[in-house]
């Protein structure tokens, strides 16, 4: 009992508004992915003194300077790479994005010159045997989760349909020209990714495929170009359930909103892509620095039309300028303070970002789930709650978190994987032959384990099966035990809060024994 309202307790505070400006500045940095200059980093340097004193969001990785490609960036080789990756961790107390732009052909930082795998251009790929761009994909996404990297600005889901277009046509970045074909490749990149821990962010919203110009050189127009085929690929995505981020792109489309471009409307991210295509990733923004933003607005007038747009990720490559990470917080701060930057933007972002650091850590281990343990959970459903239902589904109401009652992992999910109950269960064995379940499976050192899908029914609470997910935690020895690890602590606190956003329906959180209360209701 002391152990869930200690839970709940950090879970009301973390919903607090920021009560010092040291706070605030940190919720701010954790907004942020930057660039920075080194192949190896030490407690001085500045990108750690960023980390440590913003609780910066994230880095993102160059091989070589934009103005001086024989110049060495961040990417030696794979070995040192790997390094630089681990130590930026090390100095981090906060989950980091180390972002990358590793598309293939020629927008890849891991080059095989440096001992990379070789991966060809979006256009090459969809000339390729399935089988081999599955291969492919797999590849690259084994050699990014072995560097350490968790963030990658690809695939491009811009289409084909200018020929005269040079940054993503011309670099043959699209994978064709219909929506149908390019979601077809970009849904392999994002699943080999997605197994491997890795998010993908789909870029560039809403669509640069048509485009005549540059946005690194300055400002683009498509309006007389744009048409609304090329959001097809995101609401294809989005409505697969594909896409956990999305990058901007700095273009002016009249279209949408003839006052600003794309990383700084509100129309394009809040009207377009949240309300009308219902996405509910991360939204991050292209390359701050760029001359299409940075050529027409200071840093202030940049900054708080992308935060107040919708934008949860503000980029910041430091290759085409050069923004410290004290100027960009401080600015970001003043106006938040002054009220010109809402400070609920603030702290939505700060969830999303915190709910898609947790979602990317949850491995997937799932039980055995065949037709028989639908069956035998639609007769449950049947028995205990009188309904005929064609699935499984819940809608949930309740979070329930429990103990497994043994200190060892694969013990306990042991005893949760079957389909059948077990002999020994013989106080519940006449309600059904439906094994006990959960949907969560927390370990003693907190990493989450997802079971089964957290939107059908599993067998973890008396009374309330049909409206709850299961969270069950390894330990509580001889179930009198209250020995939640600290780090279990962390995890429940972070998946609680990802679950409740999933499911605006969850009402009740409820700890091990209070769910007792409510054995008797639906």
């Amino acid at each position: 009992m002391k152990i869930f309202l200690l839970l709940l307790q950090t879970i009301l505070l973390l919903s607090a508004a920021p009560k010092e400006d040291t706070e605030l500045k940190k919720m701010i940095g954790r907004m942020l992915i930057v660039g920075f200059d080194e192949q190896a980093i030490f407690y001085n340097s500045q990108i750690v003194r960023d980390i440590e004193n913003y609780d910066l969001g994230g880095v993102i990785l160059f091989d070589r300077f934009y103005n001086d490609k024989k110049r060495v960036k961040n990417i030696l080789n794979p070995y040192q790479l790997k390094n630089l990756i681990n130590d930026l961790h090390l100095y981090s107390t906060k989950p980091l994005f180390i972002g990358i732009d590793q598309e293939g052909g020629r927008v890849a930082r891991l080059k095989p010159k440096y001992g990379f795998i070789r991966v060809p251009s979006a256009k090459v790929v969809s000339a390729m045997n399935i089988y081999d761009v599955k291969s492919i994909y797999k590849s690259q996404s084994e050699m990014l989760q072995n560097l350490g990297i968790n963030l990658n600005f690809a695939p491009v889901v811009d289409l084909s349909v200018n020929p005269k277009n040079k940054v993503i046509v011309g670099l043959e970045r699209s994978y064709a020209k219909k929506s149908k074909d390019v979601v077809k490749y970009a849904s392999i990149v994002i699943d080999s990714q997605r197994k491997k821990n890795i998010i993908s962010v789909l870029k560039h919203f809403p669509g640069h495929g048509s485009s005549l110009g540059d946005s690194h050189k300055g400002f683009v127009d498509v309006s007389k170009t744009w048409t609304k085929t090329e959001l097809e690929p995101y609401k294809t995505l989005i409505g697969q359930n594909r896409a956990d981020a999305i990058m901007t792109a700095h273009v002016f489309n009249s279209f949408i909103d003839d006052k600003y471009p794309a990383t700084l409307s509100h129309k394009t991210n809040t009207q377009l892509l949240r309300q009308e295509l219902h996405f509910k990733g991360l939204i991050i923004s292209d390359d701050m620095q760029m001359k299409a933003i940075s050529a027409h607005y200071t840093l202030a007038q940049s900054t708080k039309l992308a935060i107040n747009a919708g934008v949860d990720v503000l980029l910041f490559g430091n290759q085409l300028a050069h923004n410290s990470v004290s100027d960009i917080v401080n600015t970001i701060y003043e106006q938040v303070k002054s009220g010109e930057i809402a400070l609920a933007k603030i702290k939505e972002a700060n969830k999303r970002i915190q709910n898609m650091h947790t979602k990317n850590a949850i491995i997937q281990k799932p039980i055995v789930f065949t037709d028989k343990r639908r069956e035998l959970t639609k007769e449950y459903i049947k028995t205990h709650y009188g309904l005929q239902v064609k699935d499984i589904k819940i809608i949930p109401k309740n979070i329930v978190v429990h103990w497994t009652a043994m200190m060892d992992f694969n013990k306990s999910y042991e005893r949760l994987n079957p389909e059948l109950l077990f002999s020994d269960r013989k106080d519940i064995s006449k309600a059904s032959a439906l094994n006990v379940s959960a949907h969560y499976l927390i370990d003693r050192k907190g990493v989450i384990h997802q079971l089964m899908p957290d939107n059908v029914m599993a067998r973890h609470v008396i009374g309330l099966n049909y409206s709850s997910i299961g969270i069950e935690n390894v330990g509580g020895k001889n179930n009198t035990k209250e020995d939640l690890t600290a780090a279990q602590l962390t995890s429940n606190i972070a998946l609680i809060n990802y679950l409740k956003d999933k499911y605006p329906s969850i009402k009740n959180i409820l700890g091990h024994f209070e769910y007792r209360n409510y054995e008797d209701s639906e």
